[in-house]
């Protein structure tokens, strides 16, 4: 008898659990027809892109030299080519270079019989 009647309580506790999931598939069904997959996915994005661009600020603020001295390096890098043309006017490099290298060139064209 004993055992009968621990069978029936077994069965009481499954039933009281599948109760349960029953009702937590259900409550889940609700949820996802109030609010789908995709949206659900789409504000979980949003809220960690917002807590990235959070830590970011706090980064950014606590080491200030450390930015502005990346910034500068990649606007320097950006202008490159117009800085570099700033400091050949100033200089006068590149047209002397440019002259050598005309004149170099032309005569070995000429050594090999190239009249250009």
């Amino acid at each position: 008898m004993n055992e009968l009647a621990r069978l029936v309580e077994f069965r009481m506790l499954r039933d009281d659990a599948w109760t349960i999931v029953r009702a937590d598939l259900e409550a889940l069904q609700v949820s996802l027809e109030q609010r789908g997959i995709g949206e659900r996915i789409k504000d979980r994005a949003a809220e960690e892109a917002h807590e990235a661009w959070d830590q970011t600020i706090d980064i950014a603020s606590e080491h200030k030299g450390i930015v502005a001295a990346t910034l500068l390096a990649l606007i320097a890098w950006f202008l490159r080519g117009p800085i570099g043309s700033a400091f050949e006017a100033l200089f006068g490099r590149g047209d002397d270079e440019e002259d050598e290298e005309q004149e170099g060139g032309e005569s070995v064209d000429a050594d090999k019989g190239d009249a250009s």
